[in-house]
């Protein structure tokens, strides 16, 4: 088993980050999350920012202007920036 998890975070021009690393914290509407490997499958709407710790950690900041939205799915972190949300009644 590996202590690693994927991650790639884009926005609409480029890929922002692309690596292994040990966790990724973020922030949604109930508040701050982590992410570990083998983490539960799940999509979220992230918020403000992003935080990831590599292996030797060190810490990598990444600001969300507006919202984005993040999927976990077999240990792979997949983000996409610059999304809009709309509110449902």
């Amino acid at each position: 088993m590996t202590d690693k998890i994927s991650i790639e975070i884009k926005n609409s021009e480029a890929i922002v980050f692309s690596g292994e690393a040990k966790s990724l914290s973020s922030i949604n509407e109930d508040g701050p999350f982590d992410i570990l490997p083998f983490h539960a499958n799940f999509f979220s709407i992230i918020k403000e920012k992003i935080t990831i710790i590599n292996h030797d950690d060190k810490k990598t900041e990444i600001s969300i202007n507006d919202k984005g939205i993040m999927r976990v799915m077999e240990n792979k972190i997949s983000v996409f920036l610059g999304i809009e949300t709309i509110e449902l009644q």
